[in-house]
């Protein structure tokens, strides 16, 4: 059996990161994440993953400074970087720092599902395994935990009962 590659999630959003990572363990990888970018400047160096998801926006240091750190270094993994801006400068900056992939955010979990398997291929599954399609996250109204389709990801969703105003 081919080991699982290993993919870091990168996000300041904790909920966005362990949404990203549930579903990324599901499909078969095995997945570090990060708060920011210099903490995943530190797991890039000692675990040398085959992948990195990065947000564009964070604190201390932001996507970009990361994608700067390792531009043309031997052996930088490859970085998806995904945003919530539109920013066609930011864009073309990432894409020069050599970004293989751009996701705007919100995205499909398909869309990226597809994008990492072109770069990190998955081992197949044991042929009894079910892929559960759910996430579990915060209602914004009162903050209870729900369990949400996969597709939500990304989206404004309540827990029954609760205020649809934050």
């Amino acid at each position: 059996m081919t080991e699982p590659g290993t993919i870091l999630v990168v996000d300041d959003d904790p909920e966005l990161r362990e949404g990203l990572k549930a579903i990324l363990d599901q499909h078969g990888y095995r997945t570090l994440e990060a708060d920011d970018g210099l903490h995943a400047s530190r797991l890039i160096d000692q675990h040398r993953p085959d992948l990195v998801i990065l947000d564009m926006m964070m604190p201390r240091w932001g996507g970009l400074a990361v994608l700067e750190r390792y531009c043309g270094k031997s052996g930088a993994p490859p970085f998806i970087m995904m945003t919530a801006t539109d920013g066609v400068r930011h864009k073309g900056y990432a894409e020069q720092l050599g970004v293989v992939g751009y996701l705007q955010k919100p995205f499909s979990m398909d869309r990226l599902l597809e994008r990492v398997g072109r770069i990190v291929p998955v081992p197949p599954p044991p042929s009894d395994a079910a892929i559960d399609t759910s996430i579990r996250c915060r209602c914004s109204g009162c903050g209870a935990r729900i369990k949400a389709p996969v597709h939500m990801l990304g989206q404004t969703l309540h827990a029954r009962g609760a205020s649809s105003r934050s």
